[in-house]
């Protein structure tokens, strides 16, 4: 019977949420589908929550906090990286995530 490979730590924090509650990965992930174009990522980095016995809107809090942490962060210690962000990409980028 075939066997397939997990891309993911999923499958072990699953277990260990159900005995700690709340607990996530965070590691590389490999893709490993075919694909022709130039804008595929065959690796990148995954940040996983698993939290046991949440609702929908537990996980939604859970998401939007760690966003908000994230962008304040990034806001806080990569002037630099925003400027250059802002001026090649995105004219009202610092505006807008200093309004989360």
């Amino acid at each position: 019977k075939p066997a397939y490979l997990t891309v993911s730590g999923q499958l072990a924090a699953e277990t260990h949420a159900c005995a700690l509650g709340d607990v996530y990965t965070f590691g590389p992930t490999f893709r490993a589908e075919n694909s022709q174009t130039t804008r595929h990522l065959a690796e990148f980095h995954m940040l996983e929550p698993e939290m046991a016995f949440a609702d929908l809107e537990a996980a939604m809090d859970n998401a939007e906090n760690m966003l908000k942490y994230v962008v304040k962060h990034v806001v806080g210690t990569c002037d630099e990286d925003l400027t250059f962000f802002s001026k090649f990409y995105d004219k009202q980028l610092k505006d807008r995530l200093d309004t989360l």
